[in-house]
């Protein structure tokens, strides 16, 4: 820990006192960016906290096709697409490893889009072209305003409003692996009171492995009137539909007899129908503040079919009702700055699962019902000392009720009900100096939790061989210190650097020998730690040349126990992206990228017993033609066609004698797609 907090202090110090207080050459003025890490716009040089913004034109010019192609190249961001078709994935940051997608809190609209179980985040359902911005808020700093899930960070989306004329615009794009996606948007506003969107489209893909196809159909709208200069109101709603395969990973010897794009179980799939609406007034109270409450509603069905694998049936529903009033208050303390946030988050999910024989759906094995309340109280305030220096502090306090219901049809496992009020608290505490326009320094220290999943309390087997409810899993917590600086070096140059360390107390994970009697069990870990550096540079090389780069350095390792100083599984301590985009004569421009990624221990690994899936590095470009309101977009993806896995786990080999062994999710190799839209 010394060591640590050492070499933080003296690599903070010299890039304080390599920065020039002015550049000589002359600065343009640009715009500030604008962000809302506290639930309200915020200029991003005047928050204390490590923040990354991809922008609309970002996003136009990455070679992404979804938003978790988008995330890759971001700082502090690692990604994982189990068959690389973006059905199945989850979002790292802080390294939680297998646990990942249930640690970052994800955000549409400051609607929250994580599942209740153990599923995390079903990106599929956030489309790309409906994307304006995405916004990526790391450490503790959102624990406050959020709660649940916002352990390591916060990924706030924010979808695209209608501006100006009506406009319509079609979309087709066909590719490697019968890649086949159209997409309808027709948007515009009126008087500057009204504003509407409407995007519609499906997407198809076979995918790179059999048994990795992935078909989508989407409608989203979102509508915004302005009453008067008092009163507003919002709704958006969308509707989401999909089917992809479930082939599962490969053992080596699967790969050396079928090949990497085999599927060990080439007929299990799943159907997800996702439906959800979010609607509420604002009320500007001028000098009094500002009010303002949204109404949410999600519906969602996941049905899973094992027909290979002989799995029980999955039928799953899930039903989500929120209600979130925010009171904002910007005034003057003392003749000071000061800006209070203030609310209630209230959020009822009624799960039910209902399991059935692979080959008989019209007779239930069993049926799990639970009911999960939560509500949580916050209390922020940005206090600014001098026009350059502000203190952000916050308190929040979430409390939960879980109802459980368990009944089993074949009398195996007895009947299960139970009821748990777990509680939390969170708190931030931050500073901010801008030392000169667009470039500050920052420190915070904030507490964060998580709530078990509903899922997670479930243990696998007791004395008797009966499924049981792990009624004692904990809630976890993690103490978040984050220090760095953003600086502006001229109009061309301008980079970043943060150091994070995060004590995470009760860690929840999966233990593959875990339990009273070894079967495997979801236990809380007494201690992890979580630490590392984050940096990211962006410059003009010419007026035609763009350069970007990050890395991110990463050491998650246990704290005392059976597994002292052992690292996380799937943890790459190194990762980095790097890109170049060409401004080319008649309109034309080249985008190249690329990410590495360093190697990390097996899920499951926890005693880095095995050697370590090998890193990789990718390579992506895409070359793209304007003529007037027509764009046409050509990619290649993995350019250099390297073979590698994004995913891996050390698990049961049950082909081969039920021995452990490590277990390849192959990602795809060189592909390429072909888009064209067309505006009018």
């Amino acid at each position: 820990m010394k060591k640590f907090v050492l070499t933080l202090a003296v690599c903070f110090l010299s890039f304080i006192f390599l920065i020039p207080v002015r550049a000589d050459e002359p600065e343009i003025d640009l715009d500030p960016i604008i962000v809302t890490p506290y639930r309200y716009a915020e200029v991003l040089s005047k928050t204390p906290s490590s923040v990354s913004v991809v922008t609309q034109e970002d996003i136009e010019n990455s070679n992404a096709e979804d938003v978790i192609g988008v995330l890759r190249g971001v700082s502090g961001v690692s990604v994982r697409d189990f068959y690389g078709n973006g059905a199945v994935a989850s979002v790292d940051m802080a390294g939680f490893g297998e646990q990942a997608a249930l640690n970052v809190l994800v955000l549409v609209d400051g609607r929250r889009v994580n599942d209740v179980d153990l599923s995390g985040v079903d990106w599929s359902q956030i489309p790309l072209d409906q994307v304006d911005r995405i916004e990526v808020i790391r450490g503790g700093s959102a624990g406050v305003l959020y709660g649940d899930n916002a352990s390591s960070g916060v990924i706030n989306i924010i979808t695209k409003k209608g501006i100006g004329k009506p406009q319509v615009k079609l979309e087709t794009e066909y590719g490697s692996y019968n890649k086949n996606k159209q997409k309808l948007t027709f948007q515009g506003s009126s008087d500057n009171k009204f504003s509407y969107y409407f995007n519609a489209g499906h997407d198809g893909l076979n995918g790179y492995r059999h048994n990795t196809f992935n078909k989508i159909k989407d409608f989203a709208t979102r509508l915004e009137y302005d009453f008067n200069e008092v009163v507003s109101a919002h709704f958006s709603s969308g509707y989401h539909n999909a089917s992809y395969g479930l082939p599962s990973g490969l053992f080596q010897h699967h790969i050396d007899t079928y090949g990497r794009r085999w599927a060990r179980y080439g007929e299990d799939y799943t159907k997800n129908k996702d439906f959800y609406f979010l609607a509420g007034p604002k009320i500007d109270f001028k000098s009094l503040g500002r009010f303002d409450v949204d109404f949410s509603y999600r519906h969602k069905d996941a049905d899973s079919f094992f027909l290979t694998s002989h799995n029980d049936t999955r039928k799953n529903e899930i039903e989500t009702i929120g209600v979130t009033p925010k009171y904002t208050l910007v005034s003057n303390v003392l003749e000071h700055e000061n800006k209070l946030v203030s609310g209630i988050d209230f959020y009822r999910v009624l799960y039910r699962s209902d399991n059935y024989p692979y080959n008989n759906d019209n007779s239930m094995n069993n049926y799990t019902n639970i009911q999960k309340d939560a509500i949580g109280v916050y209390l922020q305030d940005e206090f600014s000392l001098t026009r350059a220096l502000s203190f952000v502090n916050g308190y929040r306090y979430e409390a939960a009720r879980y109802a459980f219901a368990y009944h089993d049809f074949t009398g195996f496992n007895p009947d299960r009900d139970a009821k748990i009020n777990p509680e939390m608290e969170a708190f931030n505490s931050g500073l901010v100096y801008n030392y000169q326009d667009d470039s500050s320094a920052f420190f915070n220290v904030g507490r964060t939790f998580r709530f078990p999943e509903v899922d997670e309390f479930t243990g696998m087997y007791d004395i008797n061989f009966h499924q049981f409810l792990n009624t004692n899993l904990k809630p976890q917590s993690a103490l978040n210190y984050e220090i760095g600086v953003r600086h502006k070096f001229s109009d061309r140059l301008k980079g970043s650097l943060s150091f994070f360390r995060m004590n995470v107390k009760n860690y929840i994970y999966y233990n593959p020998t875990g339990g009273s009697y070894g079967f495997g069990e979801n236990e809380n870990y007494d201690k992890t730690v979580h630490q590392g550096i984050e940096s990211s540079l962006e410059t003009k090389l010419t007026s035609r040349i763009l350069f970007f780069g990050n890395y991110t350095f990463t050491k998650a390792f246990f704290d005392g126990g059976p597994y002292n100083e052992n690292d996380i599984p799937f943890v790459p301590n190194h990762k980095a992206s790097l890109g170049l985009r060409f401004l080319l004569p008649k309109d034309f421009t080249l985008n190249l990228a690329g990410t590495y990624v360093g190697a990390r221990y097996f899920i499951n690994d926890q005693a880095n017993a095995v050697s370590p899936l090998n890193g990789y590095m990718v390579a992506d470009m895409n070359l793209s033609w304007r003529l007037k309101e027509c764009v046409v977009t050509f990619t290649i993806n993995n350019i250099l066609n390297k073979q590698y896995s994004e995913y891996g786990v050390y698990g049961t080999d049950s082909s081969n004698g039920f021995v452990y062994d490590k277990c390849y999710f192959p990602s795809p190799e060189r592909n390429f797609s072909l888009k064209v839209e067309y505006a009018f």
